[in-house]
């Protein structure tokens, strides 16, 4: 079963043009096992806007985009384990 990490961007005021936001996403995922998941939540339409497009960029799969509840929730997935 994946292990799914959660980042909860809602305190974070920064736009796409900030660094903060994403920075924490670009980590958080890095730190990933193979086969993980990290769950993105955000009030502030420029974060889903910019994890979108990193997404799309570096090649990372997006599981999940859907609203819930005030927010923006992604799931992105770690590539599985080769082998």
């Amino acid at each position: 079963m994946p292990e799914t990490t959660v980042i909860d961007l809602s305190g974070s005021e920064e736009l796409c043009t900030e660094p903060g936001a994403l920075e924490r996403v670009r980590k958080a995922y890095a730190r990933l096992a193979p086969g993980d998941r990290l769950e993105v939540r955000s009030p502030v339409t420029e974060h889903a806007f910019a994890v979108r497009a990193w997404s799309r960029k570096n090649g990372v799969s997006v599981l999940v985009d859907e609203p819930s509840d005030g927010y923006r929730r992604l799931v992105l997935a770690a590539p599985a384990a080769s082998g």
